[in-house]
């Protein structure tokens, strides 16, 4: 039996798509649907029965993905054996899109031993595959954002996924504009007439697609620029006129950097909460508990800069 088919599976259960899990594991779609059938025929039962929207486990098939990632996870600890008594300087992060937390890893980064062994694995991804990518044993720790409106789908979310969670930080988001249009920000009802950019691909647990994009588009916007992954959304505030981002808050430095301003409105249910998850009786490295430290100062100073 080929534990990597096991990977797919437990993809293919994360984001109930045979299509989307082929993408992010860069394959073709019949090449992924061919394993997954292949490994059902040499476990004798379904694992996912197919329905019009999307794939859905099997009563076994549920039981055999809690076991398929319990031996993924035991993979990993092994692999990781050959690190230890080592001077690898690794840390495996998962985290939601922000620039505070984007900084922390970079600092982090920016402090290792450039004449040592560097085994960095980062990566930037919506709230919900987060929650995923931890789950599966693919990523140590993670990061996740959500609204204080939608604490109890995430919680109870994250608790389905058996994964402990830390809470580090609540704040109201920040209008965050470009330099040059942010005098339209200064007026809130002219803000309800700009056009927001926010990430296309978030989603929250038990909530439908047309749910989430609705709420998107806040405040009071008919329209809304839709993207998936930071940069593009930094280029689109510096190049596109009468646009804004609601933000987690950031160091001026930060702003200065990318040409931005921020600006602080009481805008109903836009206030946010950043999480750290990760595995039952995960235990901590040394560069987990840097990134967190790290983190935690970045935090603080941005907290400092609010009063």
């Amino acid at each position: 039996m080929n534990t990597l088919h096991f990977k797919y599976a437990v993809e293919v259960e994360r984001t109930g798509s045979i299509t989307q899990a082929a993408e992010n594991l860069y394959m073709g779609q019949p090449n992924l649907s061919k394993a997954i059938m292949e490994l059902e025929d040499t476990l004798g039962f379904q694992i996912f029965a197919r329905t019009s929207k999307g794939v859905l486990p099997t009563e076994k098939g549920n039981r055999f993905l809690s076991y398929a990632k319990n031996v993924l996870a035991q993979i990993e600890k092994m692999e990781a054996l050959s690190d230890e008594n080592t001077d690898h300087q690794s840390l495996s992060l998962v985290i939601s899109r922000s620039g505070y937390i984007a900084s922390a890893a970079a600092k982090f980064a920016g402090g290792l031993d450039p004449s040592g062994k560097i085994r960095l694995n980062v990566r930037e991804t919506n709230a919900v595959q987060v929650i995923g990518c931890v789950a599966s044993g693919a990523f140590g720790l993670g990061v996740v954002r959500y609204k204080q409106l939608h604490e109890k789908y995430f919680l109870d979310y994250i608790s389905d996924k058996e994964l402990d969670v830390i809470p580090f930080w609540e704040f109201d988001s920040m209008v965050t504009a470009s330099k040059r249009n942010f005098s339209a920000v200064e007026d809130y009802q002219r803000l309800c007439e700009m056009t927001p950019i926010v990430y296309g691909d978030e989603s929250i647990p038990y909530l439908s697609f047309g749910e989430v994009r609705r709420e998107a588009k806040s405040p009071a916007a008919d329209r809304a620029v839709f993207v998936y992954d930071r940069s593009t959304a930094l280029e689109f505030l510096d190049l596109l006129a009468d646009t804004y981002m609601l933000t987690s808050p950031a160091l001026s430095c930060e702003l200065d950097k990318y040409g931005l301003m921020q600006k602080k409105y009481e805008i109903p249910n836009e206030r946010c909460k950043d999480v750290i998850v990760f595995q039952k009786g995960y235990k901590f490295s040394d560069a987990d508990r840097k990134f967190i430290d790290l983190l935690s100062e970045i935090k603080n100073e941005i907290e400092l800069t609010l009063r």
